[in-house]
């Protein structure tokens, strides 16, 4: 049986507006310029409709023969032209000219001057085709429609018109993309499409003229230059630039890390977020003006992040170390849904299945479609790193147990389901399976009862418990809000500040529906006596970011850093390794701009779509339409459990919270082109972290992807750090340079860097692997451009950390 991953719905358009045209416009920098203000090398008249047939007139030589719809009539109104008639629907209507044929040109767009003579505000967009030469679907004759854009906003795919007055929509010839129109037609033709299909407005919007102009905007800003750095710590770094020249202005950039699209902006500065401590990196700028014409890139810059300075009560990100993978059955493929650690399973810790080190067994969902999601068990191969894309090559985990359904029947009975957004999490004192469900298109405010658990003894039959809802089914969270990920804290942590709620359940929906980041919520087991179907389970927030409510898609307020619709955040757990421990947010974090639409030209959908017949998505996005970014990467998100015990507290407002640091996972580990995470789980006992891969090139095949949790050696705190001469030693003071000698017993990974008084790093003066023995490093504070004073110079050997106090005698 072959399986296809399930789409979204095709039809319909994202519920969250954007700001009407007046306000985008209010928003971009003030060097902006209608298009419509270029000059015009060559403007053509392609047909100017009167108040009737005799009134018409044609510019383009050879182009006189009028194409128009039996549903469209003449009108006075305005500045005269067609307007359509009640009868007429989504496609019927149409207007144009056709002429001999001609080649259609990069530098060439057609613009529509549309009036409306209504006494209401109307948003809308307009088809037009090259190749069709009656209605947009069906008639005689069939070709491609594309949608046409707003001539004062090109970014828009919508225009607004309030009552009497006119409005341009307008197509630009493309060489590229879904668009690509750069050849020889020989007719133009034009749709209107209105919001949500109402058709009945059309009678409102009269076409007064289709025009050819041959000015479109194909120049490039010039490269952004005097790119710099303004400050740097362990995982941010903030970047300012010039405003580069450009002969409509400048809208926005995109900032390039290490050759790959990074970040976006709309002014000339930016901060790169979950960056790696300690690390290198090369960063440029490009400018792009509103036609999406893109600069040469900056003069790059390279900088690096500060180290990261080790705790005693959280995980270092340098002690996650990667094990290995293994692949799960074809039985899961598809799936992966959600996945939760079972350590008696496989005979648990003593049994066959622990004697590669890998004790007990993951329950694993089927393949996501409305009537499977269903819960499987399978054991733990020992993983391996094959240095290879062959996933046949990887360790198959045996099935231990076939799917079968976990889900109460009232969660079975929900009138809507695209795919699940499921989480699983085992509680080994119960014996218990917990689950959490929820859908992905989960655009309103509705709240279903999605928690329920159920033995893991005799699953197949065993009794659902549930399902609950998560506090009064009236209020927030919404199921847009929660039932994704589920996980457990330690018994402890959660007796001291949740009051003995010990599983968290949450979740990050796209788009903001979920707030401005990830959620969590804890809520306490339901115990020997589970309560009855449909009742609410008290909960105490841990992380919630600010309402999507009120932001205009670009700034957003109360949010996680570096936040975008498009993040996907599609795990969470507890993780842990001696005294350290975090919570852990796993997904992929999307960089560059977000819009939801395809990928195709990054086409944003906005609220009106037009194009006919409707690209199939494998053109451009296998999943259908959504929230889509430049760039989505592997990452992995360290929240401070002190930090969540405070909003736990009622101490710190639960948007404040953000990442004490990331991990950029190795892409070159993972299966996928995309890289795609669906979802996670945690081995407390062995301190395994556990993620699911989502393979589509190999038929939607599951790879599980093992690190292991190690505690990192805390450095002795600075005023106790041992400052022996033999280890580290320079003279003071001295004038303009000294030599700093390091004598090391062993081979050592060295980092040498200088800070004045105030915190803030001068030099970095080695970063190596130093062999045992004697080495003299030359630190030339004139050089650096420094005054006399006092300064810190800092050495790590391999993570252990030392200062010496230094005295510039300028």
């Amino acid at each position: 049986m072959q399986l296809y991953a399930p789409s979204r719905p095709t039809r319909g358009h994202h519920p969250l507006r954007t700001l009407p045209a007046t306000k985008v416009l209010l928003l971009v920098p003030a060097l902006l310029l209608a298009l419509t203000t270029l000059p015009c090398a060559a403007q053509t008249v392609l047909v100017d409709f009167g108040a009737s047939a005799g009134a018409n007139s044609f510019g383009l030589a050879g182009w006189n023969t009028l194409l128009k719809s039996s549903s469209v009539n003449y009108t006075s109104d305005g500045p005269a032209g067609l307007v359509a008639d009640a009868s007429a629907d989504e496609y019927a209507d149409y207007q144009g000219v056709r002429g001999q044929a001609r080649q259609f040109r990069t530098s060439e767009r057609v613009l529509v001057t549309w009036y409306n003579r209504s006494d209401q505000h109307i948003r809308f967009t307009s088809r037009i085709s090259f190749t069709d030469a009656d209605e947009a679907d069906g008639g005689n004759s069939h070709g491609r429609w594309y949608t046409m854009r707003s001539a004062a906003q090109y970014r828009d795919t919508w225009t607004e018109i309030g009552p009497g007055e006119t409005a341009q929509t307008m197509f630009a010839i493309r060489n590229t993309g879904v668009h690509k129109t750069d050849s020889v037609y020989g007719l133009v033709n034009i749709n209107l499409a209105v919001e949500w299909g109402m058709s009945d407005l059309k009678q409102h919007l009269v076409c007064s003229s289709i025009e050819l102009r041959d000015d479109a905007d194909t120049q490039a800003p010039a490269a952004p230059s005097g790119l710099r750095v303004s400050d740097a710590t362990d995982s941010k770094i903030r970047l300012t630039w010039d405003v580069p020249s450009d002969n409509t202005g400048v809208y926005d950039y995109l900032v390039y890390l290490n050759g790959e699209i990074e970040g976006y902006s709309r002014e000339n500065g930016y901060t790169c977020v979950y960056l790696e401590s300690d690390t290198e990196y090369r960063l440029s700028v490009t400018a792009r003006d509103i036609m999406l014409n893109e600069s040469p890139a900056s003069t790059a810059v390279t900088t690096r992040t500060q180290p990261y300075t080790v705790k005693a009560t959280v995980v270092a990100p340098s002690g996650v170390h990667y094990l290995g993978a293994l692949r799960l059955p074809e039985e899961f493929s598809w799936g992966g849904e959600a996945v939760a650690y079972y350590p008696d399973g496989d005979g648990g810790p003593s049994g066959s299945g622990a004697s590669d080190g890998f004790a007990g067994s993951l329950f694993v969902t089927d393949v996501n479609q409305p009537e499977h999601g269903h819960v499987g068990e399978v054991g733990i191969p020992a993983p391996s790193v094959i240095g290879s894309s062959d996933i046949s090559l990887l360790p198959l985990a045996p099935i231990l147990r076939s799917p079968v359904n976990i889900r109460p029947p009232s969660i079975d009975a929900w009138d809507f389901v695209d795919i699940w957004r499921t989480g699983l999490e085992y509680r080994a004192s119960e014996k218990r399976l917990y689950s959490s469900w929820s859908v992905h298109y989960t655009v309103t405010g509705e709240k279903h009862a999605g928690l329920s658990c159920t033995n893991v003894d005799g699953m197949a039959s065993a009794a659902r418990y549930g399902p609950w809802y998560l506090g009064n089914p009236a209020t927030p969270p919404i199921d847009a809000q929660f039932a994704d990920y589920l996980f457990s804290l330690p018994e402890t942590w959660a007796n001291a500040h949740t009051a003995g709620r010990s599983m968290v359940v949450g979740r990050a929906r796209d788009g903001g529906l979920s707030g401005l980041g990830p959620t969590l919520y804890a809520f306490a087991p339901v115990g020997n006596t589970p309560p009855a179907a449909n009742t609410a389970v008290q909960f105490t927030t841990l992380l919630e970011y600010g309402s999507v409510e009120g932001t205009d898609n670009y700034h957003f307020p109360d949010a996680i850093d570096g936040y975008k619709h498009s993040d996907e955040w599609r795990g969470a757990c507890w993780i842990g390794a001696g005294t350290q421990a975090a919570v852990a947010v796993i997904g992929r974090k999307a960089h560059g701009d977000n819009w939801y639409g395809y990928h195709g030209e990054r086409m944003p959908h906005d609220w009106i779509i037009a194009d006919v017949p409707y690209y199939a998505f494998d053109d451009t996005d296998p999943d259908g339409k959504g929230w889509r970014a430049h760039r989505l990467r592997p990452m992995m998100l360290f929240f401070d459990p002190a930090d969540l015990a405070d909003v736990a507290a009622g101490t710190l407002p639960s948007h404040l919270p953000q990442p004490y640091a990331a991990i950029r996972f190795d892409e070159a580990r993972f299966f996928g082109s995309a890289r795609e995470i669906f979802s996670t789980t945690y081995d407390a006992q062995r301190s395994l972290l556990f993620l699911t891969e989502f393979v589509r090139e190999h038929d939607g095949a599951l790879v599980v992807h093992v690190y292991r949790i190690n505690a990192v050696a805390v450095g002795v705190a600075e005023e106790s750090r041992p400052k022996t001469p033999e280890v580290f030693s320079a003279p003071n003071p001295f004038q303009s340079s000294t030599d700093i000698t390091l004598t090391l017993p062993r081979p050592a990974d060295v980092l040498l860097c200088v800070y004045d008084m105030l915190g803030r790093r001068v030099a970095v003066l080695k970063s190596d692997r130093y062999p045992a023995g004697s080495h003299r490093v030359r630190f030339n504070a004139a050089e650096q451009g420094l005054a006399g004073g006092c300064y810190i110079a800092v050495l790590s050997v391999d993570g252990a950390l030392f200062s010496r106090r230094l005295v510039y005698s300028k």
